[in-house]
């Protein structure tokens, strides 16, 4: 029959809508497109990785402040100035920074050298010759600060170089030394370090002088002020009848005190009102002891002041 069947087709005809006409196909990225975002991804990290290699390293050219080298410095360093090799701060083997360069020279066959004390700032641990390289040929003095603690050139620890807060062995007997301010019968205490005894503040009491048998030495002069061994006022001494060295101090209200010190001075007629003797010492940077007798001893070694 023919009203059964499929509708014919044709716009005048009604029955289910016809379906979307098929999308066209997709199409393939130029392989020329690929090449060029590789060549870029490859390009991005080849720079990443030259900044990276660059920026990080700064390590060539000379040894500069603010660098790191691969030796550091322990309590019982003494005067030793080991050879180092210069390091990224950011490498395992970084031990100090350099806070000064003080010197260059070339390479030698000779290991054993003579040099002045160098001149480095307050907070060095050390004196190191550094390399750039291990090849380089020349070297630099420099002054270094360790990047971790222990710190020996820190006020009063007894090492490195001796400046501002440092202590001193009695220099009566042989030569004084760096001593920690920590061990007992320090003499005196450094609060100045200076190029003349005149340049010393008022506080100074004693000083003294460093030598150098291999060339001169920045600010020689040690200002002592008091403390220790270096006697002030309010001190009291010890018979010095049989006294060798240094004047022993005395518990005041003890019966070993003879005499109690006022003061000190450049002569006898500057000593303080209450001053009853004096002792002097030649050559000393306030030569006259200004006492107050307090009882005899066996071999009258205090002069007594006139009226």
């Amino acid at each position: 029959m023919q009203g059964q069947g499929r509708a014919p087709d044709g716009p005048d005809q009604q029955g289910a809508p016809a379906p979307p006409p098929a999308p066209p196909p997709a199409k393939k990225p130029s392989p020329l497109v690929w090449v060029v975002v590789g060549l870029a991804v490859v390009f991005f990290v080849g720079a990443t990785g030259f900044m990276l290699i660059k920026g990080g390293g700064g390590l060539d050219g000379p040894v500069k402040a603010g660098q790191c080298v691969d030796t550091g410095f322990g309590t019982d360093g003494g005067s030793r100035v080991p050879a180092s090799i210069r390091v990224s701060c950011d490498d395992s083997s970084a031990k100090a920074k350099v806070l000064k360069i003080t010197d260059e020279r070339e390479a030698s066959g000779f290991t054993i050298t003579s040099r002045s004390e160098p001149d480095c700032p307050s907070g060095t641990d050390g004196v190191a010759n550094v390399r750039g390289k291990k090849t380089d040929e020349k070297y630099y003095e420099a002054c270094v600060r360790n990047l971790k603690s222990p710190h020996p050139g820190d006020p009063g620890a007894g090492g490195a170089f001796l400046s501002v807060g440092d202590c001193v062995s009695s220099g009566s007997i042989g030569f004084g030394k760096e001593q920690a301010c920590s061990k007992p019968n320090w003499y005196g205490k450094i609060i100045a370090r200076v190029d003349t005894e005149k340049s010393c503040p008022a506080q100074t009491l004693e000083v003294m002088k460093l030598r150098s048998f291999s060339g001169k030495v920045a600010r020689p002069v040690l200002c002592l002020g008091p403390g220790g061994g270096v006697l002030a006022a309010g001190d009291c001494i010890e018979d010095p009848s049989f006294n060798v060295g240094d004047l022993d101090k005395a518990d005041c209200g003890s019966s070993q005190a003879i005499a109690k010190v006022v003061g000190r001075a450049e002569t006898p007629q500057k000593c303080p009102a209450g001053a009853t003797n004096y002792m002097t010492s030649e050559g000393a940077y306030l030569p006259v002891l200004c006492l107050k007798k307090l009882r005899p001893t066996l071999n009258e070694k205090l002069r007594s002041l006139p009226g």
